[in-house]
Formats: structure tokens, C-alpha cells, sequence
């Protein structure tokens, strides 16, 4: 094993608002290599363990994880983190939903043929954790792919079966396709006697990708009953309770120049939807060490909300430095600005944004000049636009000193809200140190 294989990591973490409490979270990363034989070939994989106390009751929690890879097969098996998300076109599976303590494991084998197994002890299924199980079968192509996916408890279980694939029609035209089929049983009411209603849900869509010159399109027909959902997704790419048709296409007028048009039309499947339209287009040029720009608009509407205009604009300098752009929506509830600016520099990258429906704006601020040395400033401010609450300030700070070859020590206040504006207003202020080492 190389001297590098193995890395550790630790951060303590104190509550500013709870003095003397404090969590150390540490994990310790172990990467290998084996010989393999004709029908495996090499085995790959890494073990990854973390634990983090809480030395102020006591307590500790421990997750691992193992992943595999020889030849074809993939397999891995974890406790108290995440499982893998699915990847039929429905999204059914995600691997945010989860509970912690659980164990999780997959196995999967890649080829002319290919199959796919994965289970879950307990994911959370509204007032209940039950099991999820996960299979997939696929064949060469153009075969279709078959998922199936159930889980359960004692007050619900669903089973989807999702069929999928994809047809090449002529060199520039591609066919995408797939449909779901949802059943189960679910406790119709939870007063009285335990009753069980049945659970029958649908999905499909078709989609068709071809280019030809200078022009590319896609148009999609997709379908899905009002009842169809996965409780152990995050989202659905599709709109419920709604067939819709949408579309879009590019044309390219010269080789920086291109027009963009794109169309959605949705009507419900029922009454608790309502249909909508939407049409937007947008035209972009970015010509070489030249000035970039881009202008859109977009008109959308939905029955009962009524008709929102938009329009969007940006602009970059040559030296692909400076990036600025602005978006505007009005109607509904009134006008919304979206503004953003973006410098990047050899020695230091800046952004700035605002968002009049959050009443908000948010800096970022990175400094990575100094060979040894990182800093990020995160500060944002929300207001109410009532003027009945006081400003709201919001901070996150991280220092970084560099070990060559070895890794980095940091401190930080806060934590970061991965670039959202919306995010982090009900987290606790904490203060943290951390290292991260190759050994």
C-alpha cells in the first residue's frame, strides 16, 4: 500500500449559543488495489469509516462504508449513510431519503447484459421507516429496461414497475421512452377500523431528439395520473396530474450566434390541476475575444394565477472575467428582480446576487492567491418588505492553511449554504476547526 493511501479527516464543532458543548466528527478514508483474475480483472474499492461523538451526553454515532469494483461487477454496503439513487427516468429512488442507523448494500453487474440489485433496511415512509428493495434488468440495446422498485410498513406499501429505452431512428435522430406503472395499498383513514384502500398510478413519456444542419430540437409528450408518487424521492421531473406537450429548438446562425425557442403546453388530467402554457425564447452571442451577450423574454400562463412576462439579459467582457445578467418576472403577486454579477480573477472570484421575491441579497467572496493560504466570506441580509421585522445578517467564514502534499487545517464560522439565498436562516451560529491529512 502506498505511503498516501490512507487519509483522516477531523473537525470539532462548538454551538456558539451553548458554550461547552462541542461534536467532533472524524472519518478515515482507506483506498486499495488487488490482482484480479481473467474473469474479475483488478479489484478496486475503497473502506470509508466516520464517527462522530458527542462528548457532552456521552454519545457517539458511527457510519462505513465499503465499495467494490472487479471487472464488471460494482458493489457496495453502508451503515448510517446514504444509499444510491435509482436511475430509471421517473427519479423513484434518491439517496436523501434515508434513516439514520440503517444499513444499505447493492449489487451490480455491467455488460452486454446488465442487472441491478439494492437494498435498504429502512427509509422514512411518512409516520413509518419500512424497508425499500430495488431490482434492474436490461438487455443489449435497443432492448428495453425493466425497474422494479417496492417498499413498505404497516400502514402503506407501493410497487412501481418502470419499463425504459431508447431507439436510434437515422444518424441525427434519437427516440427516448418510458413508462411507470405504480400499485399498492394504503390505511384509508387512521381513526376506526384499520381499513387498506388500493393504489393504482401511472406515468409515460416519449421523447424525440434529432438535429439537422444547424438545427436541433427535442419534443416531449409526457402523462402522469394526480396519485402517482414515490415517497422515497426528491422530485419528479414531470408534471403531476397533467399531460403536457413541450419542445424546443436551436438554431445556429453562425458559429457564435444561436436562437433558442422553447414551448410547454399542459392540460390537467383532472380537477385538482389546471392547465398552463409557457413560451420562451432567448438569443445569445459570444463571439471570440469579443463582448457575449444574451437577451430573452418568456410569457407564461396558468389558469386562476393568471399571465407572468419576462425577460432576462446578460453580458460578458473577452477576457471571460466579468459575467453580469439580470432577470425580471412580472404579474401574480408583483414584480420580481433577480440580478447577479460575477468577477473572476487569477487570485480571487466574486459573486453577488439579489432576489427581490426573497428580499435578500447574498456575497461570496474566495481568495486562493497565496500559495498556502485560502479565505471565503459568505455574508447575505434578508429584510421583510413590510417593514415589521428588523434586517436579518447572515455569515459564513472559512480560513484554510495549505499542507503540501499532505492536505489542510481550516476553521470556519457557520456553515456553508451552497450558494443559496434561501438557505441557513435557521441554523445555529457554530465555530469549527478541521484537518484533513494523507498519511
Amino acid at each position: 500500500m502506498p505511503a498516501a493511501a490512507l487519509s483522516y479527516w477531523a473537525e470539532v464543532v462548538a454551538p456558539v449559543e451553548a458554550p461547552g458543548g462541542f461534536v467532533l466528527d472524524q472519518g478515515l478514508r482507506v483506498p486499495f488495489a488487488g490482482p484480479g483474475g481473467p474473469l474479475w480483472g483488478g479489484v478496486a474499492g475503497e473502506l470509508a469509516l466516520r464517527q462522530r461523538t458527542f462528548p457532552g451526553d456521552s454519545t457517539s454515532a458511527w457510519a462505513g462504508g465499503l465499495h467494490l469494483a472487479a471487472g464488471p461487477f460494482r458493489g457496495y454496503l453502508v451503515h448510517n449513510d446514504h444509499h444510491r439513487s435509482s436511475t430509471e427516468p421517473f427519479r423513484l429512488v434518491h439517496y436523501s431519503a434515508w434513516s439514520p442507523g440503517a444499513w444499505a448494500g447493492g449489487v451490480q453487474w455491467l455488460g452486454r447484459w446488465s442487472g441491478l440489485v439494492q437494498f435498504v433496511e429502512a427509509v422514512p415512509l411518512r409516520r413509518q421507516a419500512g424497508p425499500l428493495l430495488v431490482g434492474q434488468l436490461a438487455g443489449p440495446a435497443p432492448w428495453p429496461r425493466l425497474t422494479w422498485v417496492g417498499y413498505g410498513t404497516t400502514q402503506l406499501r407501493h410497487h412501481f414497475y418502470v419499463l425504459d429505452g431508447a431507439l436510434d431512428l437515422s444518424p441525427g435522430a434519437r427516440l427516448r421512452w418510458g413508462g411507470a406503472w405504480q400499485q399498492g395499498l394504503e390505511v384509508a383513514a387512521l381513526a376506526g377500523p384499520v381499513a387498506f384502500a388500493s393504489v393504482a398510478e401511472g406515468a409515460a413519456f416519449a421523447r424525440l431528439e434529432a438535429s439537422r444542419g444547424r438545427h436541433r430540437y427535442w419534443l416531449a409528450l409526457h402523462g402522469t395520473s394526480p396519485g402517482f408518487r414515490s415517497l422515497v424521492a426528491d422530485d419528479y421531473p414531470f408534471l403531476r396530474g397533467r399531460a403536457a406537450m413541450e419542445g424546443r429548438w436551436q438554431f445556429r446562425l453562425q458559429t457564435s450566434r444561436l436562437l433558442s425557442v422553447y414551448g410547454h403546453v399542459a392540460e390537467p388530467l383532472d380537477g385538482r390541476y389546471a392547465p398552463s402554457r409557457e413560451v420562451e425564447v432567448r438569443y445569445s452571442a459570444a463571439p471570440r475575444r469579443q463582448w457575449a451577450w444574451h437577451l430573452g423574454g418568456a410569457w407564461r400562463w396558468r389558469e386562476g394565477e393568471g399571465t407572468i412576462l419576462g425577460w432576462e439579459a446578460g453580458l460578458r467582457d473577452p477576457a471571460r472575467r466579468l459575467d453580469l445578467s439580470v432577470e425580471m418576472e412580472a404579474g401574480g403577486a408583483g414584480v420580481r428582480w433577480r440580478p447577479r454579477v460575477q468577477w473572476r480573477a487569477p487570485d480571487w472570484h466574486l459573486r453577488v446576487a439579489a432576489d427581490t421575491a426573497l428580499a435578500g441579497w447574498r456575497l461570496q467572496w474566495v481568495h486562493t492567491g497565496h500559495p498556502l493560504w485560502e479565505l471565503t466570506v459568505v455574508y447575505k441580509q434578508r429584510w421583510d418588505p413590510a417593514g415589521g421585522l428588523p434586517v436579518r445578517d447572515w455569515l459564513y467564514l472559512r480560513v484554510a492553511r495549505r499542507l503540501p502534499d499532505r492536505g489542510q487545517v481550516w476553521l470556519r464560522w457557520g456553515d456553508h449554504d451552497q450558494g443559496r439565498l434561501d438557505v441557513g436562516w435557521a441554523w445555529p451560529a457554530e465555530v469549527a476547526v478541521g484537518i484533513d491529512l494523507a498519511l
